[in-house]
């Protein structure tokens, strides 16, 4: 019984329940308009690429990724690994790169300072942070198994972690030689807001927008940073 329940909830992951008595977003959708609270299915297929859709949202609506972009455009990292297949995409809106205390800024210091700017660090730190959240293969609420974490590789060259550069700092740091990730679903609630979420590197941080299917992979948008700091314990 309790595998089934984790089953579910993995398909509940792809919900959202409301903070207020009247409706909730998911995806940037309303979901729910009337007092009712009648939960309608959403198709989580985008039909687009990876690459498609951080373009399209980088220079429209919230531009929820135009602070990606900028991270991409300085590093010049090379946008086919965003349009290559079997992937997993874990893409930083706004809040994930420059909110106090959950953004990348405000983490990985430059000088025990916190930077204003991607061009603040070296164009390889930022590329490499980029490839750590491209992972081969895809890893999501239909692929995970509902009680134990999973190793995968991104792309992020092994060895680049064993250290930071000269003037980075993050509080914690220690070294991920093999540039891994886990992955592993959540068997409780986000704040009432969310069941069964997706943890990263279990870190206290969990995938907000988790599962939207691209034509060429998964896409996880995360409004906190991530770190390639690995966890201390397996589950």
């Amino acid at each position: 019984m309790k595998k089934l329940n984790l089953k579910i909830g993995k398909l509940a992951a792809l919900f959202c329940l409301s903070s207020t008595l009247f409706g909730c977003t998911l995806f940037g959708l309303d979901i729910q308009k009337d007092t009712d609270r009648v939960p309608h299915t959403l198709d989580p297929h985008i039909n687009k690429s990876a690459w498609e859709f951080i373009k399209e949202r980088a220079t429209t609506g919230d531009k929820t990724f135009e602070r990606l972009m900028a991270a991409i455009v300085y590093s010049e990292i090379d946008t086919m690994e965003y349009m290559k297949p079997n992937r997993t995409f874990i893409l930083l809106n706004k809040d994930a790169v420059g909110k106090a205390t959950v953004g990348v800024w405000p983490n990985f210091l430059v000088a025990n300072k916190t930077p204003t700017a991607w061009t603040a660090y070296p164009k390889e730190f930022v590329k490499n942070y980029l490839l750590y959240m491209i992972v081969d293969g895809v890893y999501d609420h239909y692929t995970l198994p509902p009680t134990s974490s999973v190793k995968a590789q991104t792309l992020s060259p092994k060895g680049y972690w064993n250290s930071l550069p000269t003037g980075i700092t993050l509080a914690g740091f220690t070294p991920n030689p093999e540039s891994a990730i886990y992955f592993r679903i959540s068997t409780g609630s986000n704040g009432n807001t969310q069941d069964y979420p997706i943890v990263v590197n279990d870190n206290g941080f969990t995938i907000r927008t988790s599962s939207l299917l691209a034509t060429n992979g998964t896409i996880h948008v995360v409004e906190k940073y991530i770190t390639p700091i690995l966890p201390t314990v397996f589950y």
